[in-house]
């Protein structure tokens, strides 16, 4: 980590959110973070020297120091499949080196080559292996990815209280240059609406995302949980992209939580490429604020990161 005062995920990526919408204005979207990352490490003695794509199966990306002179690289997974994450992992990566990297000074290298190890492997999610230090580790710099790429008043002005649909997330990506996940992603940490997101593979959950008010209302959708055989990602297993261009009224019945079952408004993709589907649940607002709990349930995207799956 650089010296004196810690840094923020958010703070920081506003702040260099700000810089830009000073001399880009608010034309400034799809940030080149690219770009970004070599102009403001230019002045530090350990600028980002490389921002290089590969293929390279089994990683999303890497910041890693140059072994023979102060200097960062930054690596990432070039697959043609998820072009829409290759931004996001750029970000990831900038976080990285914002906010956790070890300042290094030609000292380091006076043995002509750096003896340390301070690499940054930003693998997929493997969580039974990871240690707390690393998931919190993992999580700001997804965290400073999102408020740089996506910035929360910006986004707010594009989704200004509509229900989501496929148009909506199509403006969203295309926008700010990101997937589907990370943009919907966004919308459920922000949204003042019960809404929920579930990422599943071979009819299971793999993770999900409920809102803060979904999860005081009893919306919780768990790791491994079998997804209903009446969701639309179900029915549509053998389509291609998103089922329906809206999200289509599911009667009471279909999804079940912790507090029952309720109907619900449904959105969903089938992606081939990655093998997995993404369903997009809207609630109904109304609440018995009665039964609102003081303190959140972790949810289990949260859960996935600590280390709760196998």
């Amino acid at each position: 980590m650089t010296k004196g005062k810690r840094k923020t995920p958010k703070s920081e990526a506003n702040r260099l959110s700000m810089v830009l919408r000073h001399v880009l204005g608010e034309d400034r979207f799809p940030v080149d973070v690219e770009a970004l990352a070599r102009e403001v490490s230019r002045n530090n003695d350990d600028p980002i020297g490389k921002v290089v794509g590969r293929d390279l199966p089994g990683f999303e990306g890497m910041l890693r120091p140059n072994r023979k002179r102060p200097e960062w690289h930054i690596v990432y997974n070039d697959d043609p499949r998820y072009r829409g994450r290759v931004r996001f992992t750029i970000a990831h990566e900038l976080g990285h080196y914002q906010l956790h990297r070890p300042a290094l000074t030609v000292q380091d290298y006076a043995s002509g080559q750096l003896q340390r190890e301070c690499d940054f492997h930003c693998k997929p999610l493997r969580s039974n292996a990871w240690q707390e230090a690393d998931r919190l580790r993992e999580e700001e710099a997804d965290t400073f990815a999102s408020f740089l790429l996506m910035p929360l008043d910006d986004y707010r002005a594009q989704v200004d209280g509509q229900e989501m649909t496929v148009d909506l997330l199509n403006h969203i990506t295309d926008r700010y240059g990101v997937s589907l996940i990370a943009a919907c992603r966004k919308w459920i940490d922000f949204t003042d609406k019960r809404a929920a997101m579930v990422v599943a593979r071979d009819g299971f959950a793999l993770w999900g995302r409920a809102s803060k008010a979904a999860l005081r209302s009893g919306i919780f959708i768990r790791s491994g949980m079998p997804m209903p055989g009446d969701a639309l990602a179900a029915i549509g297993a053998d389509e291609r992209g998103f089922v329906l261009d809206r999200p289509i009224a599911r009667p009471t019945g279909v999804w079940n939580f912790s507090r029952g079952s309720e109907s619900v408004r449904e959105l969903a993709l089938v992606s081939e490429f990655l093998d997995m589907s993404l369903t997009i649940l809207q609630f109904d607002d109304a609440v018995d604020v009665r039964q609102i709990e003081e303190d959140d349930p972790w949810d289990t995207y949260d859960q996935f990161q600590s280390g709760s799956r196998s």
